[in-house]
């Protein structure tokens, strides 16, 4: 398979886990980000919030690979806030990656590509917070939930009304321990006036299993489902350990 991981770009982040994966069980990765601290991979820059960027990104992928047999999306930002002092930037940037990149990514996916009898995979690394209400994450949790139906609503269009062969679906993912978590923490202790450890047990107070998952555990539920996954289309598999809100 030619898969294309957005969101690659920086080591220990979950989409070069997932980039990682893929490569490491002998599929062509094409990496797109907007900043590389690696070699690895085909590497791509694109933003992936430009409608032209990403049909660029289209068009070159068809000129080096012929094909592209799919896509994971785990672009993602996560800026917390009271929402008293939230800036309008801050709320369209969350929205316009999390939820607008995977919008664009689908739709020049569905134009520049055709079947040819093959399926064709689109995968989504959304948030179980477009499913819970966390604190200071009401931007994040909007983009996210939007993510989901945004998903759902797709998956069935193409699953319903496209002869060609789809799996369309997310993974809603608790905590990660990623560099975006330790942000949170440092948000967590300047906005809330909390210690670090105190930030880290409100992080982990309502996961029964009691820690974040590693990106590369979430690598394996991307190859999984990617490539075994196909009744999962049109759903939102919630992994985050059975939290919930307590």
């Amino acid at each position: 398979m030619v898969v294309l991981v957005v969101g690659a770009g920086r080591k220990g982040n979950i989409g070069y886990a997932i980039a990682k994966k893929f490569q490491d069980e002998g599929h062509t990765v094409v990496a797109v980000d907007i900043d590389f601290n690696h070699e690895e991979f085909h590497r791509h820059y694109c933003d992936v919030t430009s409608e032209k960027e990403v049909a660029q990104q289209m068009d070159i992928i068809k000129g080096e690979f012929g094909e592209l047999d799919a896509i994971i999306n785990s672009a993602g930002v996560n800026i917390l806030g009271k929402i008293e002092d939230y800036t309008l930037d801050n709320f369209n940037k969350t929205i316009a990656t999390n939820l607008t990149s995977n919008y664009l990514l689908l739709q020049a996916f569905v134009r520049a590509f055709d079947n040819n009898g093959k399926r064709k995979v689109f995968l989504a690394i959304t948030s179980d917070t477009g499913m819970i209400p966390k604190t200071s994450t009401f931007a994040y949790g909007a983009s996210k939930a939007g993510a989901n139906h945004f998903i759902r609503c797709a998956a069935r269009e193409l699953n319903k009304y496209h002869t060609d062969d789809w799996l369309v679906t997310a993974l809603a993912i608790g905590r990660v321990l990623t560099p975006m978590d330790r942000k949170t923490i440092e948000d967590l202790v300047a906005q809330r006036g909390v210690t670090e450890e105190e930030a880290e047990r409100m992080l982990s107070a309502n996961i029964p299993v009691g820690r974040g998952m590693t990106p590369e555990e979430v690598a394996e539920w991307a190859y999984f489902v990617t490539t075994k996954g196909d009744y999962a289309t049109g759903n939102v598999l919630r992994i985050d350990a059975g939290q919930v809100q307590g």
